[in-house]
Order: structure tokens, then sequence, then C-alpha cells
């Protein structure tokens, strides 16, 4: 038998979303961001904290990048603790609703990675 114990995935969880913007956002003018797409990625970006998902961190890794990504694909992180696995569907779901026009996936990629507190940092 192994001494090591199996992870604990009992909630809250946390989840890593991993996003980049896709050729959509690179295509949008100066206004269709200011006036479109970055208001309605607020929206859902608050939406998210109504269904319980509480905001750990944020990091932006274009300070040394211009243009689309394609070493990782990716360019933001953000980390949340959410309640349910449930929760993380929907918060993916959300850039799927079409809301006046204004779908996320058309301009943003979205991924998640399930997680669990590191537990030997999250001891100190």
């Amino acid at each position: 038998m192994s001494h090591y114990l199996a992870p604990d995935a009992t909630p809250p969880l946390r989840v890593l979303l991993l996003g980049a913007s896709g050729p959509g956002w690179y295509a949008a003018t100066d206004a269709e961001r200011r006036d479109v797409i970055l208001p309605r990625l607020m929206a859902v970006c608050a939406g998210w904290l109504d269904m319980g998902a509480r905001l750990i961190t944020t990091l932006d890794d274009d300070i040394l990048k211009v243009g689309q990504p394609a070493d990782t694909d990716h360019t933001w992180y953000l980390v949340y603790e959410v309640p349910s696995l449930q929760t993380i569907s929907d918060m993916l779901h959300a850039f799927r609703v079409d809301e006046g026009g204004a779908r996320l996936d058309r301009w943003f990629r979205l991924e998640a990675k399930v997680c669990r507190p590191f537990f030997p940092i999250e001891a100190l």
C-alpha cells in the first residue's frame, strides 16, 4: 500500500483559466474593443462572482510579447476558487452566450484546468 494519500478533490476547487486573444480580437477595431468586447468581458467576469467563484489572482504575460500568442497558445491566466465542477462549466459556457451580438468566444479562447491547492506551499 502506498504511503501517499489520494488527492483531496473536496470543494472548493481551484481552477486555472488559460486565455488568449484570437484572430477576432486582432481584427476588431479600437471602437469595437472599447464599446463591445471589453464591456462584455467585464460583465461575464462579474457574473462569475455571482456564481460563487472567488478570484485569487490574475497574470498577463504580454510584457515581452506582441500579436497573437504562438508559443504557449495563452497569454493570460486567471485563478479562481469555485464551489463545484458545474461552476467551472458554467463559467466557460458564459463565453459562448450571445448577448446583444457579443459572444466572447468570437474574440477569445478560454480553457480550464481543474486543480486543488498545492498543499506543501499552502501549509506555510
